[in-house]
């Protein structure tokens, strides 16, 4: 079939080509170019229990289900290394998730508040003992942590666990706070 000399059926076939060749040159960069490596070295790494690459969206997300840790803030500052120098230069959001139960759903529950508190006011100390003896009236151990970034909450109760990472700068909907862990980039 033609149209006004052009042979149609032509020009789709090279469009549709061309189509398939954008999109596989782009599946093949995202596999290659932080898919894999991301999949080195989170399977490497001694503390995560499982992972997960959700590169759908405008930014790769990882989700990293962490075994139970002495320090989160070491952790995750070792996880978010290693995954910054597999993708080097490309922003990836990381999303801890922890093996929680409702004591230390309930704990946290109250303690957010206190956490929330001390970002705004900086009255870290007050926080911290409060989150420890909030923990600790529920046969729960918690440890409260901070760097220049993020506030570390980390409680344990038996064999169960709770991560919570809120970052210190923006408000509370930049934290994930729901049942699983919290979350960082």
């Amino acid at each position: 079939m033609q149209w006004n000399g052009i042979k149609v059926h032509i020009v789709v076939l090279a469009l549709l080509v061309g189509l398939g060749c954008l999109w596989g040159g782009q599946w093949a960069f995202k596999r290659f170019n932080y898919e894999r490596p991301l999949a080195r070295v989170l399977s490497e790494n001694k503390d995560i229990a499982s992972y997960s690459i959700v590169s759908e969206g405008p930014e790769p997300e990882v989700e990293v289900t962490l075994k139970q840790v002495d320090s989160l803030q070491d952790t995750y500052r070792n996880i978010q290394q290693s995954v910054d120098s597999a993708v080097s230069g490309k922003t990836v959001k990381i999303t801890v998730k922890d093996n929680r139960d409702q004591v230390l759903d309930n704990v946290y529950r109250d303690a957010r508040l206190a956490a929330y508190e001390a970002l705004d006011r900086g009255n870290y100390l007050e926080m911290g003992g409060y989150i420890q003896r909030r923990a600790s009236g529920e046969g729960a151990r918690a440890r409260v942590s901070l760097d220049g970034e993020r506030l570390y909450i980390q409680m344990d109760h038996g064999d169960k666990y709770l991560y919570e990472i809120i970052p210190r700068t923006g408000g509370a909907e930049d934290s994930a706070s729901d049942s699983g862990g919290g979350r960082a980039s």
